[in-house]
C-alpha cells in the first residue's frame, strides 16, 4: 500500500503545534502597537473587534489629519536647456556591467531624467543573456546611500583632493619602494595598466584576494593542468550534475550564469533533462532544486568525492557507511553513462579536494564539454598565501605604504585580527573604498572611489571578451576613481577615460570623437571583442600533466575524519559577502530556504534541537515573538553569539552559518553605515540601549588548509547562552486557506498530456477543483471545476486587445528572491523593516 504524501509549508504546520493552529486562525497576528495604545485590559473588555475599531476610527483620524495641515506645495521647474535624449517621465536605458569583485553581470540601467533608478540584464549581450542575482539589480540603491563618503579625508577629517594628493604623495616617497596594492580581484585591462604603471613608479607590488576564496580551484589545476586557472563551467551541456557541498545556483562563483545555463535543461518539453545529484550539510538553494539529495557531514563531503573517485577510476575502496556507499554507487553509474556530458563540482577549497575532482572529471571526458579549461575565467584570482605573507610583513614592518582598493579585509579577512595589527603598524595607509567602513576607518587617508553607476571601466571576464562599464550620472560627491588617483600618485595627469580609450586605441585624442562609431557601438552593447587580450590557452588537454593523486587521496582520507559538532559557512543568497548588508532591499529579501529576514543564525537540524544537540536541547516559540534560543559557536580561536534556527534538511550533527552579517562591529562611524536603514528596525539593542549590528561576522570562524581559506571545521564547540531572541520569518505568513488548485507534482505523460491539449479541452491542470463561495445543500462549500470559476467578468479580447497577465515557469524557477527585489525597486513597495516582518506586515508581492 503506498503512502499518501503530506506536504507542509513550516516545521510547526508539519508538528501542527500550538503556536501554529493559534496563527491559522486569525488572519493577523495581535497588534502590539494597538495594545500598548489602547492597554490589554481595555481590549479585553471591549466588544469591539480591532478591524471594526480601525474601520470607525479610520474617518475621524483621517479627518482631524487633513484638517490639521495643508498639503505640501510641490513646484515642477521645467528644463532651461533640455538635454535632447530626455524626455521628461520617458526612461532611457544604457548597457553597463555590474563586478564588485563578487558578482558579475550585463546589465541595462534604466534611468529618469538621468537618475539610475532600476537595472536589468542585458538579454541581448550580456553573459548569460543578462542572468543577473538580487544583489546585483539592488546595487542602485548604494548610488544613493547617504554615509557615502562625500570627499577625501586625512586623518578623520574632510579635506580636498590637491591637499590628499600632496600627502599621500610625500607619504609613497618616504615608503622608499616598500609599498603593496591590495585589491580583490582585478580583471579590468586599463585599470591593470594603471596599477602596473603606478608600481613601476613606486616599487610596488599588488596583492589580490577575495572574500569568498577560490584559491583551491585553481591551485588544483596548477597541479592537474600546469595552469592555475578556474575554467567555465558549462551546465547547460551536462546531463548528469554531481555536486558536493557547492551551492552552483544560490552563491557558488558566479553562480547567477551557472542558474541560466542550468535551468536551460531543466524544461520537460526539452530535447533532454538533466539529472541532478546534490551531497550537501545544510540545505541550499542547489539542494532544493536537485533531483536527488543526501545529506551528508562537512567532512563526508570530501570522503565521498575519494570514495566516487575509487569507483570510477580503481582504487582502495573509501567506505563511508552502507547508504552513502550505496548513493555513491549510484552517482557513479549515471556519471558513467552520462560521460563527456558530466560534471562534478565540489564547493571545497582544499586543493587536494579539488584534484581528485578533477581527476575524476578527466576520466569522465568532462574537459571539452562541460568544463572549459582553454578560455578560462578571470575571475578570483585571489592568492591567500599571498595575504597571508602579506599581513606578517606588515606585522613586521616590512610595508610603509598600503593602499586598500575595493575590498575590506578588516572585516572579511579570515585572520582580521592579524591584518589589523599589522595595519596599525603602516605609516602611509590608503582606503578607497566608498565608505569609512571596517578597514577604511582605519586608515590614514580616505579617497574614496565612485559608485560604478558614476563610472568609467572596462573587465574582460574571459577570453577576448570586453564588457564595458559606463556612467549614467555625474559624481554625485567629491569622489574621484581610484584608477585616475593611481595615475596622479605616480605622477600621470590624464583622465581615466582618456587612459582607458588609450588602452584599446593607444592613438585616441578626444578630436577622434566622430571617428569612434566602434567605441559607440561599444558602449550601445556594453561589449566588444578585443584583440589586444591574449586567449592564453592551457596545455594541450590530449596529453595532460598526470598527477600522482595518491597523496591528494591520503591527505583526504586524514583530514576528513570528522569528530565532533561540524561547521559549514556559507554565503546567503541576499546578502552574499555582505558588502551590501546596509541594503534594506536585501535584508528584508527573505532567505530562499528559511525565509528568515534581518539576521543570520545558526541553522541546526530540527531533531537535534528538539532531542539535543551535543547533549543540549533548544527550544523555539513560533507565533508573534518567534523566540529562539541562543547560543555561541566557538572555533579556530574565534566565536559567534547568534539564535539557533530549525532548518529542515540540515544534516544531523552539524550547524550552519551564513557569511556577510555582523557588519560595523565596534566603529562608529561604520556603525552609521550598517545602520542607514536604522528607521526599519535594522539593529539590535544592548541593555545599555547602543545599537550594534545585525546578525554576528562568521569569517572568524574560518581557518587554512595549506596555502588556502577553508569554510568548514570539526570539533565545533557549541555552548547555549540562556538567552532568546526574535527572528522575523515570512515563512507562515500566508496559508492557502483551503485552496488546493496548485498542482504539487505530476508525471512527465500528464505533463506532455497537459502541453499538447487543445484549447477548452479538460486536463490535469483544468480538472483540479477550488473552494467558491456557493453553498450546497448541507451548508458545505461547493467545489466546481476551475475552468467553471472566474473571479473576473470576461471580457472578449478582439474588444479590448491583450490583458496583462503574469505566468512562472516552475520548471525554470529556482526560488532565488530576484524577482522580489525587481519587484520592489520596480514599483516602490516599501521595505517595513523587522519590527514589522515579525507583525506579518511584510510587503513582498511575490513569495
Amino acid at each position: 500500500m503506498g503512502k499518501t504524501k503530506k506536504y507542509w509549508t513550516g516545521v510547526d504546520e508539519l508538528l501542527q503545534t500550538e503556536a501554529h493552529q493559534e496563527a491559522i486562525s486569525n488572519e493577523f497576528v495581535k497588534d502590539q502597537s494597538i495594545d500598548e495604545f489602547l492597554g490589554d485590559d481595555r481590549l479585553k473588555e471591549s466588544s469591539t473587534g480591532r478591524r471594526d475599531f480601525l474601520k470607525f476610527m479610520g474617518f475621524s483620524i483621517g479627518a482631524a489629519t487633513l484638517a490639521a495641515c495643508e498639503a505640501p506645495v510641490i513646484k515642477s521647474i521645467p528644463y532651461v536647456n533640455k538635454p535632447d535624449e530626455i524626455v521628461p517621465g520617458v526612461a532611457n536605458y544604457y548597457a553597463s556591467t555590474y563586478y564588485d569583485g563578487h558578482d558579475y553581470a550585463g546589465v541595462m540601467v534604466k534611468t529618469r531624467e538621468g537618475r539610475p533608478i532600476f537595472i536589468k540584464g542585458n538579454k541581448e549581450f550580456g553573459i548569460a543573456e543578462g542572468a543577473l542575482n538580487s544583489r546585483v539589480n539592488s546595487s542602485v540603491l548604494g548610488l544613493y546611500d547617504s554615509s557615502r563618503l562625500r570627499g577625501p579625508r586625512i586623518n578623520g577629517s574632510n579635506c580636498n583632493w590637491g591637499e590628499l594628493d600632496s600627502a599621500v604623495s610625500s607619504g609613497l616617497t618616504a615608503a622608499k619602494g616598500n609599498v603593496t596594492i591590495l585589491s580583490n580581484t582585478v580583471i579590468s585591462p586599463s585599470t591593470n595598466r594603471a596599477i602596473k604603471e603606478f608600481a613601476a613608479a613606486h616599487g610596488a607590488n599588488h596583492v589580490q584576494y577575495d572574500s569568498r576564496s577560490y584559491n583551491g580551484v585553481r591551485n588544483a589545476h596548477k597541479r592537474s593542468h600546469g595552469k592555475s586557472v578556474i575554467p567555465q563551467y558549462k551546465f547547460d551541456e551536462a546531463k548528469v550534475i554531481a555536486s558536493f557541498g557547492c551551492d552552483f545556483l544560490g552563491s557558488y562563483m558566479v553562480s547567477n550564469i551557472f542558474s541560466s545555463a542550468y535551468t536551460s535543461r531543466r524544461k520537460p518539453e526539452g530535447e533532454w533533462m538533466n539529472k541532478h545529484y546534490q551531497f550537501e550539510a545544510n540545505m541550499s538553494l542547489t539542494g532544493s532544486n536537485s533531483d536527488v539529495r543526501t545529506p551528508v557531514t562537512p567532512s563526508q563531503e570530501s570522503l565521498a568525492i575519494a570514495a566516487l573517485h575509487a569507483v570510477l577510476l580503481g582504487g582502495s575502496k573509501v567506505s563511508i557507511g552502507e547508504v552513502l556507499d550505496s548513493a555513491i554507487a549510484t552517482v557513479a553509474a549515471d556519471l558513467k553513462a552520462a560521460g563527456p556530458n558530466a560534471i562534478v563540482v565540489s564547493g571545497s577549497n582544499d586543493p587536494n579536494v579539488q584534484v581528485l575532482v578533477n581527476a575524476i572529471n578527466l576520466s569522465l571526458g568532462a574537459y571539452g564539454t562541460t568544463i572549459d579549461i582553454n578560455t578560462p575565467a578571470n575571475l578570483y584570482q585571489g592568492d591567500d598565501s599571498e595575504m597571508v605573507q602579506l599581513v606578517k610583513d606588515m606585522n613586521a614592518g616590512k610595508v610603509s605604504g598600503l593602499i586598500v582598493y575595493g575590498c575590506n579585509p578588516s572585516y572579511d579577512w579570515y585572520d582580521a585580527a592579524g591584518f589589523n595589527a599589522g595595519l596599525a603598524k603602516v605609516e602611509t595607509s590608503v582606503c578607497t573604498n566608498l565608505f569609512a567602513d571596517e578597514t577604511g576607518s582605519k586608515c590614514k587617508f580616505l579617497a574614496p572611489d565612485c559608485h560604478f553607476l558614476e563610472s568609467w571601466n572596462d573587465l574582460n571576464p574571459y577570453g577576448a571578451r570586453i564588457d564595458m562599464v559606463q556612467p549614467t550620472i555625474s559624481h554625485l560627491f567629491d569622489t574621484r576613481q581610484t584608477q585616475e588617483s593611481l595615475l596622479k600618485w605616480a605622477g600621470n595627469d590624464t583622465d581615466y577615460y582618456t587612459y582607458l580609450r588609450q588602452t584599446h586605441n593607444p592613438d585616441y585624442n578626444a578630436a577622434d570623437m566622430p571617428k569612434g562609431t566602434d567605441w559607440h557601438t561599444a558602449l550601445h552593447n556594453g561589449t566588444m571583442p578585443n584583440s589586444l587580450v591574449q586567449d592564453d590557452s592551457v596545455a594541450d588537454l590530449e596529453s595532460p600533466i598526470q598527477v600522482d593523486v595518491s597523496n591528494s587521496l591520503a591527505a583526504v582520507k586524514s583530514s576528513y575524519k570528522g569528530g565532533g559538532a561540524e561547521l559549514s559557512l556559507y554565503d546567503s543568497v541576499a546578502i552574499g559577502n555582505g558588502s551590501q548588508g546596509a541594503n534594506p532591499w536585501l535584508q528584508e529579501l527573505p532567505d530562499p530556504i528559511t525565509k528568515v529576514t534581518w539576521d543570520n543564525y545558526i541553522a541546526m537540524s530540527p531533531m537535534d534541537m528538539a532531542e539535543g544537540f551535543n547533549g543540549t536541547k533548544y527550544r523555539h516559540k513560533l507565533g508573534q515573538n518567534e523566540s529562539f534560543d541562543v547560543a555561541t559557536v566557538s572555533v579556530n580561536g574565534g566565536s559567534v553569539t547568534l539564535p539557533v534556527f530549525p532548518s529542515p534538511g540540515q544534516k544531523r550533527g552539524t550547524i550552519s552559518i551564513a557569511l556577510g552579517y555582523g557588519r560595523g562591529a565596534g566603529q562608529e562611524e561604520v556603525g552609521k553605515a550598517a545602520f542607514q536603514t536604522g528607521k526599519y528596525g535594522a539593529h539590535l539593542t544592548d541593555a545599555n540601549g547602543n545599537k550594534i549590528p545585525i546578525g554576528a561576522n562568521a569569517y572568524g570562524l574560518a581557518s587554512m588548509i595549506g596555502d588556502c581559506v577553508v569554510y568548514t571545521a570539526f570539533n565545533v564547540d557549541v555552548t547555549q547562552t540562556g538567552a532568546d531572541y526574535q527572528i522575523a520569518t515570512t515563512q507562515m505568513h500566508n496559508t492557502v486557506m483551503g485552496r488546493d488548485s496548485i498542482v504539487r507534482e505530476t508525471n512527465l505523460d500528464s505533463y506532455l498530456a497537459e502541453k499538447n491539449a487543445k484549447k477548452g479541452e479538460a486536463s490535469w491542470n483544468m480538472a483540479h477543483t477550488l473552494v467558491t463561495h456557493e453553498k450546497n445543500p448541507d451548508g458545505s462549500n461547493k467545489r466546481v471545476p476551475t475552468r467553471e470559476f472566474d473571479l473576473w467578468k470576461e471580457h472578449p479580447v478582439e474588444e479590448i486587445g491583450h490583458r496583462w497577465g503574469m505566468t512562472i515557469d516552475l520548471s525554470s524557477c529556482l526560488g532565488c528572491g530576484t524577482c522580489v527585489t525587481a519587484c520592489h525597486i520596480e514599483n516602490n513597495v516599501p521595505v517595513v523593516g523587522k519590527d514589522e516582518v515579525l507583525r506579518h506586515r511584510d510587503m513582498h508581492w511575490l513569495r
